[in-house]
């Protein structure tokens, strides 16, 4: 289900992973911090409407969302109410501050595979890549930090107290953010 795997991405902002890094000193003695995340869902099929291509999934905890599924996908008519979705996410993103004014860089490749035809959908698909982004704003007082995510789009995150040297952070300074993304989905 590549279009599931594709909004599932879009949902996990690369960035979104500040709050659980601690920062650190790089070599070079900016503010700096890596975050490894893994984990897995595994979601119910609970609805879906073939013609709109749209597929009802709830989770474990009993939460609802609805997918559009996009053509590249040829399989959807594989699916059925009741099959179990299943999503595996692994990433890694080292981070360093760099202070003061810079130039933004967005360089990244994204490889996908996918089932063949005719099977139950199920894929993968890998993102990597480096991002350069500047600070936009930062709120001391609530530990809030806003700038480009990797799509351009101004985001804003919490970053929590295990984070240390937040306070040397300022607005203007460059967020430089290596990242390697890895999204496993399947149907059964």
């Amino acid at each position: 289900m590549k279009a599931v795997m594709a909004i599932s991405i879009m949902l996990i902002f690369l960035i979104a992973l500040i709050p659980t890094g601690i920062l650190a000193q790089s070599e070079s003695g900016n503010p700096s911090f890596t975050v490894t995340e893994a984990s897995t869902t595994k979601e119910k099929v609970v609805a879906i409407d073939y013609q709109a291509r749209k597929v009802t999934l709830k989770d474990e905890a009993g939460s609802v969302r609805t997918m559009q599924v996009g053509p590249e996908m040829s399989n959807l008519d594989r699916v059925r109410i009741g099959d179990e979705v299943t999503i595996e996410i692994h990433q890694t993103i080292s981070v360093e501050v760099q202070p003061g004014p810079g130039d933004t860089l967005n360089v990244g490749s994204e490889s996908q595979t996918s089932a063949l035809p005719g099977a139950k959908p199920s894929g993968t698909r890998s993102i990597e890549g480096k991002l350069k982004t500047r600070v936009e704003s930062i709120d001391y007082n609530t530990r809030m930090i806003t700038f480009k995510n990797r799509k351009g789009v101004l985001t804003t995150y919490k970053v929590g107290p295990q984070a240390k040297r937040f306070n040397e952070i300022r607005k203007g300074d460059m967020l430089v953010a290596e990242y390697s993304q890895t999204l496993t989905l399947s149907v059964k």
